[in-house]
């Protein structure tokens, strides 16, 4: 019998070469599960306020949960932790595919980085082989070309990779990780910490099996939630994945068109949406580790030639920040960005918030062409966005330069009107959801943990049935109510933090995957015998641990806020005339309501009572 943990997780410092083993008890993997939750009390114990996010000295820590165990779907994912360099606060990305299952199977619950090595490397880790090796061949080759090579040259048949494009080597703040060509640690410049260690790969493969505490009951919770949301996904998840949701967005002017300034763009939402996003580039399900609904897509372009790939296509995301954002409705070009970026290894939706943010000001005057390398960008010019892709890249003079810090650092070069067209919190630019079309999602960006995010809280799903009534949200959420706002929003991001830390995905709530199936799961892993009272409060816990993480690095009050657009509201479509009003007000209700004080600041009572430390 066991518990879902090895209690075990492996420290590499890769200045002085040193790899070892640390016994991390079940006390704190029950307090703080792993994933998001890990992460925070390591930032917290071991990063300071004066580290930088580039610094040898801060911590990029890839984490896993209990559900990694579990071989249930939905429970292929791991979380990437690090200071970010977007933010300079807690920075946190999920991926899936198989990396985290693999690296549990290795016979860890964690991994932590640290240090620079002295000349590109990688690191493997096979079962209790572990090894630093030389990158510098690869050091240069997008993230695609290098993941190839450096599994071919491992030896190591079906291990799992994550890996760095030119972005992060070059550090440019939204580089990602690449995880198995598939999947995306996408958010917070984690790939840029991972390139200013020069560290190209991490390689990983596992043969152990982890031990649980009930795999018989497990195995029939598996049976039946795999047949459940299979049922209620096979039809549009699994079809035609999220650009399913793509034209529905731009009905209820929830997509970021025209860098935030209308609200609805039907022709070009037809265009790059279901049905003629999956007939046009005949997608077919990608599905990670163990998972029924294959939300991710393959794709194939035969023509045009300079279009020409075979891969992953864009998500939703990258949908509404290439494509609705920049006012770009050719669904094959878009597909070549996305590729690009992928390969690069960079953010699809902050590099689609740079190139709109670029056009505005262009537009505007705020900004000269010279200023990115004598390019005439427009509203939908998508050769310039393709050629402005690579200089960022590459960290080319120009644009590559000028938006390699972010956006709030290129603003500021620009001036005072052109940081007010900088749609960001905290620096990380907004995800591809409207605030004025659900304003519950109002407080959710402007008090998230990394700050604006639509997956860790996601209230708005709370507007189309998909509620959490075990948690208290038990009726369909009129999507233009303030009042109780404050409520809806804490939940949804109590269930993200939740399913971050468990490493579980959040798509599984749109099968029938609740939080009671949750809990189910949990115990038969466990032991531990939680009710839901318990896992809830574990949520609360971790979301405040990560708030004091933030606070340490200087949030408050001041940084909950949301950009000047979202409160101005459109004159025309299925949002007209609103925003999420009266937002100060509904600010102080969701600091009651999480027991911080009117600065945002967790009160001791809080802390002391769920147990944060």
């Amino acid at each position: 019998m066991g518990n879902g943990f090895w209690e075990k997780v492996l420290r590499v410092d890769l200045t002085s070469g040193t790899i070892t083993e640390e016994r991390v008890p079940e006390e704190i993997w029950k307090r703080y599960l792993g994933g998001g939750g890990y992460g925070a009390k390591v930032l917290y114990d071991e990063v300071g306020p004066e580290v930088g996010a580039l610094d040898d000295e801060n911590r990029l820590i890839f984490s896993t949960g209990p559900l990694q165990a579990a071989r249930q779907t939905g429970a292929a994912k791991f979380t990437v932790v690090a200071k970010s360099p977007v933010t300079g606060i807690f920075g946190e990305s999920a991926a899936g595919a198989g990396w985290g299952v693999a690296l549990k199977r290795s016979g860890y619950d964690a991994l932590i980085i640290q240090g620079k090595a002295a000349t590109p490397s990688y690191l493997l880790i096979h079962d209790n082989t572990i090894e630093i090796r030389d990158a510098a061949k690869y050091w240069g080759q997008d993230a695609f070309d290098s993941s190839d090579q450096i599994l071919e040259d491992s030896g190591l048949e079906k291990a799992s990779i994550c890996t760095i494009g030119q972005a992060g080597e070059n550090t440019v703040a939204i580089a990602c990780i690449v995880v198995d060509k598939h999947s995306f640690a996408g958010r917070c410049g984690l790939g840029a910490v991972m390139g200013s260690k020069n560290l190209k790969a991490v390689v990983t493969k596992g043969s152990q099996n982890v031990p649980v505490h009930d795999q018989e009951k497990l195995n029939g919770i598996n049976k039946n939630i795999g047949k459940t949301v299979h049922e209620n996904t096979k039809d549009w998840l699994r079809l035609h994945g999220t650009p399913f949701v793509e034209v529905g967005c731009d009905a209820d002017g929830d997509t970021p068109t025209k860098n935030w300034r209308e609200a609805h763009w039907p022709e070009g939402a037809e265009k790059l949406g279901s049905p003629n996003y999956t007939d046009t580039l005949n997608a077919k399900p990608h599905g990670c580790a163990y998972c029924v609904v294959g939300c991710h897509r393959d794709i194939e372009i035969s023509e045009p030639e300079a279009y020409k790939m075979k891969g992953p296509g864009p998500e939703y995301e990258s949908l509404g920040m290439l494509g609705n954002s920049c006012l770009m409705d050719d669904v094959k070009a878009l597909s070549h960005m996305n590729d690009l970026c992928n390969r690069y290894g960079v953010d699809c939706i902050s590099m689609g918030s740079f190139l709109a943010f670029t056009m505005d000001c262009l537009e505007n005057g705020y900004i000269k062409p010279a200023d990115i390398g004598g390019v005439e960008l427009k509203w939908g010019d998508k050769e310039n966005m393709i050629a402005l892709i690579h200089d960022l890249g590459n960290r080319k003079p120009g644009f590559g330069e000028l938006f390699a810090d972010g956006i709030v650092p290129a603003a500021k070069q620009l001036g005072d009107k052109a940081l007010e067209l900088a749609p960001h919190v905290k620096g990380l630019d907004l995800p591809a959801h409207d605030p004025r079309a659900y304003f519950s999602l109002a407080l959710n960006y402007a008090t998230g943990s990394v700050g604006p995010h639509h997956e860790r809280g996601n209230p708005q799903v709370a507007t189309a049935g998909f509620l959490l009534p075990e948690a208290g949200v038990t009726e369909i959420v009129d999507r233009f109510q303030m009042e109780n706002s404050e409520f809806v929003a804490a939940k949804y991001q109590d269930y993200g933090t939740l399913t971050q830390a468990i490493c579980h995905c959040k798509f599984m709530l749109f099968g029938g995957y609740s939080m009671t199936v949750l809990l189910d799961s949990v115990n038969a892993i466990t032991g531990w015998e939680w009710t839901m009272d318990d896992m809830l409060q574990t949520a609360e816990r971790i979301f405040t641990l990560q708030r004091l993480v933030n606070v340490t690095y200087g949030i408050d009050r001041k940084d909950d806020t949301l950009p000047a657009i979202i409160f101005k509201p459109s004159e025309e479509g299925s949002r007209a005339g609103k925003y999420p009003h009266d937002f100060d007000a509904a600010l102080d209700r969701y600091y009651d309501l999480r027991g911080w004080d009117q600065n945002g600041v967790p009160k001791q009572d809080t802390v002391d009572s769920l147990g944060v430390f």
